[in-house]
């Protein structure tokens, strides 16, 4: 049974929740943006760039695991469309094709953003991590403009869309009583009511996946008059396993992302190795050859292991396709943190340190900034991170397959996928310490 958090309950009841902490992060963002565009330029003192991707940027996926998307319900993004949203007043609703094919731009989008953010070497320039920053704000009160329920966080955020795949893992949920909701016929945590108004993202939690798309904004709590909604403490293993359910898109970003972190971490520390293989001009085209080349082998590759196991699954390639890149998530999760936390933290968190104080009026010795770890410290801890990974995907895949085949099937699917992580996460261990 999952432990209820009634203190949290109480919290995303208040009237001033989620506003008191909305403003300020608002205001917060726009002292970023003129910190980066502003402030010194010299490499390694803005403030902003440091906060921007050693703290915000690495916090990311410790969050999505922890409390989903609580970050999209505070988001100056998505604060800045509301604001517009209310200063317009159109309610359109969104086009059929944003709600169908949204979430592949969202999922491109996210990409995109790793791979722009290697190739210009953005965590270490302030104009290129301004304007990543104005363009998603723009795209943010763009979409308030004309659509209604917070259009641009649903279908097509990035950051939002992307964690929400991560957010199936989330510990702090929000729940329901079915007894409660089975006699509802009001949906007073859609609609809204006086008290609040009705839920930004869309969702009714007598029938939609919460996990995925949650804000945790509290408008569901503040409504319903019988107390439905509660905030719970859960299992990892049991609230992943309880909505087994993946989208063709979802898993296709699953499936790629292994192959692009494969690339990046390539690229952040192996350049030369890089340079000498392909041996264009351009280091920025090898580059980008590498992201290609193997972003797409492994996109290919799990399509491929999904047709070639269908005699044993006895499923269509489809079906495969989306059932095994839901459990390649937790994989992913760790390849995710290995690129924003575990790298950015032991490289650059020390710098962190000394412009934060700077900025507070405190004085520093003038020494060289030296990383936390090591370059080989870190790719030892990035390896434990994917082994991990490469684990618990394993481990949820048996859990789910007990419920409903028999050792034999079973075993003979598992031994597949287990062949294709372990292969994967071999040559990814083998390059992040052997190389």
């Amino acid at each position: 049974m999952m432990k209820r958090l009634k203190f949290l309950e109480s919290l995303l009841r208040w009237k001033w929740y989620p506003d008191i902490l909305r403003l300020p992060l608002f205001i917060g963002f726009f002292v970023l943006i003129y910190v980066l565009l502003f402030g010194d330029q010299a490499e390694g003192k803005n403030t902003g760039l440091s906060v921007m991707w050693v703290l915000m940027w690495s916090l990311q996926p410790v969050a999505f695991v922890l409390l989903g998307r609580f970050w999209c319900g505070i988001c100056p993004f998505s604060s800045a469309g509301d604001l517009v949203q209310k200063m317009v007043g159109n309610e359109m609703h969104p086009p059929l094709f944003l709600k169908k094919y949204g979430v592949w731009f969202a999922y491109t989008f996210f990409i995109v953003i790793f791979v722009i953010e290697t190739l210009v070497h953005m965590a270490s320039s302030t104009t290129a991590s301004g304007i990543l920053l104005l363009t998603i704000c723009t795209m943010a009160i763009i979409s308030g403009a004309f659509f209604r329920r917070r259009t641009w966080c649903r279908y097509l955020c990035p950051l939002g869309v992307a964690g929400g795949v991560f957010s199936r893992l989330r510990v702090v949920k929000l729940s329901k009583d079915s007894a409660i909701c089975n006699e509802c016929k009001e949906f007073e945590c859609f609609q809204g009511t006086v008290n609040s108004k009705g839920c930004p993202m869309g969702l009714c939690i007598k029938r939609h996946d919460l996990d995925a798309d949650c804000i945790s904004c509290g408008n569901c709590l503040k409504n319903c008059p019988n107390g439905s909604p509660r905030i719970q403490l859960r299992s990892p293993v049991k609230g992943f396993l309880a909505n087994v359910k993946m989208s063709q898109a979802e898993s296709a970003f699953t499936s790629s992302f292994i192959g692009l972190s494969i690339a990046l971490s390539l690229i952040k520390d192996f350049m030369r190795e890089i340079n000498l293989s392909f041996g264009s001009e351009t280091a920025v085209w090898d580059e980008f050859l590498v992201i290609m080349l193997f972003s797409g082998l492994s996109l290919s590759l799990f399509y491929i292991f999904s047709y070639i196991i269908r005699p044993v699954t006895r499923q269509s390639q489809k079906h495969n396709f989306r059932f095994f890149g839901f459990f390649l998530i937790p994989y992913v999760f760790f390849v995710l943190f290995n690129l924003t936390s575990v790298h950015e933290v032991l490289l650059n968190g020390m710098t962190l340190f000394y412009n934060v104080t700077i900025s507070m009026g405190l004085s520093l010795p003038k020494t060289p900034i030296h990383p936390l770890v090591g370059l080989q410290g870190m790719h030892f801890i990035q390896g434990l991170g994917v082994l991990a990974g490469s684990i618990l995907s394993i481990v949820f895949c048996v859990h789910e397959l007990q419920k409903a085949l028999n050792n034999r099937q079973r075993n003979k699917i598992i031994a597949v996928f287990s062949v294709f992580l372990v292969a994967v996460t071999g040559y990814s261990i083998y390059l992040l310490i052997f190389l």
